[in-house]
């Protein structure tokens, strides 16, 4: 078996040293590749990576994604793009994706991997565990319950109760080039939607330890928003979620976005005035390519036709009864505080 490591950077020279180490240190006992996609980095990123090129040239390889000038650029849609070219790259029968900031804290996960995946026909990724470091966090370590660890782990389960960043696992690369152009246009390959496309072609078996180092900043883009924007976005994710997912898996998705679901159905006919025509209009184009789109109906539920509001009413208040004492709490404010 031949393991492909993923790793993606964008202007982050500090890091690359650790995390690209952190892959040389692992046990690997079969063939492997680093494929390296950096997207357009202007700051000695690339100049660093080179230096790992040059030492490791039949084992390194470098794909950078240039950038135009002046250009603004959807940052998840970039980000997914650079994943997916290098995994078009890549030449392994297994993958692990690695954030540039992010590095590896275990060296013998590759050597129990390669020995489930030859155990278990049927499993198509191994999830470890990770823990969140850098600035104001304590390094807790997040691995599955006792109840699903280092046994398979059923999918339904997983989505609802459960998230571990894609590079906590492990995936069998089971698709084709024509997947990878079918997630191509769909524009996201982002944490969640690798585990769940790999959901798609076997089962998940799950190993109580952590590998992974999530690096955590005190203010990133996400908890920087407030929480409709944070409800757009997720609603968003669970649109590629579905387009990713076999159809038995919708219901499940739709319960596991639920609180963002209902908060944006709540709040419908206000969300633009809330977020503002600018964003509001970003997320109207980012859903472009996930038509049918819970989000862009949402966001555009006004000019919906009453056959589309009456479909729509429908699916999400059947979640809404599942949670009620939510439902309730963001109606009242809705009605009595409005939006603060």
């Amino acid at each position: 078996m031949k393991i492909s490591f993923l790793v993606t950077y964008y202007n982050q020279k500090e890091y690359v040293k650790p995390s690209l180490d952190s892959i040389l240190a692992i046990e690997k006992p079969c063939d492997w590749e680093i494929i390296i996609g950096d997207d357009g980095s202007t700051d000695g990123t690339i100049e660093i990576i080179n230096s790992y090129v040059e030492n490791y040239p039949d084992k390194i390889r470098l794909y950078i994604m240039p950038r135009e000038t002046n250009k603004k650029y959807d940052s998840v849609k970039r980000a997914s793009a650079n994943r997916l070219n290098i995994l078009e790259h890549s030449t392994g029968d297994a993958f692990c994706t690695l954030d540039g900031d992010d590095y590896y804290c275990d060296t013998a996960f590759i050597k129990e991997a390669i020995s489930i995946f030859e155990k278990y026909e049927d499993i198509s990724v191994i999830a470890f565990g990770f823990k969140y470091v850098g600035n104001g966090f304590n390094k807790k370590e997040i691995t599955l319950p006792s109840g699903v660890r280092n046994q398979s782990v059923d999918k339904k389960t997983f989505l609802k109760e459960f998230y571990l960043p894609a590079g906590a696992c492990v995936h069998k690369k089971c698709f084709d080039k024509g997947r990878i152009e079918y997630i191509k246009q769909i524009g996201y390959f982002d944490d969640n939607n690798i585990v769940i496309n790999s959901l798609n072609y076997g089962e998940m078996f799950a190993v109580n330890r952590a590998i992974y180092a999530y690096r955590q900043t005190g203010q990133s883009v996400y908890t920087s928003m407030n929480a409709l924007e944070q409800a757009v976005l997720n609603v968003q994710g669970m649109d590629v979620d579905i387009k990713l997912s076999d159809d038995c898996l919708k219901n499940t998705l739709m319960a596991r976005y639920s609180s963002s679901l209902i908060l944006m159905y709540i709040w419908k006919k206000r969300i633009c005035e809330i977020l503002g025509e600018e964003k509001c209009k970003k997320y109207e184009y980012g859903c472009s390519t996930l038509t049918p789109s819970y989000c862009y109906n949402l966001l555009k539920y006004e000019q919906l036709s009453k056959q589309q509001k009456d479909v729509l009413t429908i699916e999400v208040k059947h979640i809404m009864y599942s949670n009620s004492f939510f439902t309730i709490k963001q109606t009242l404010k809705y009605w009595i505080r409005g939006w603060r």
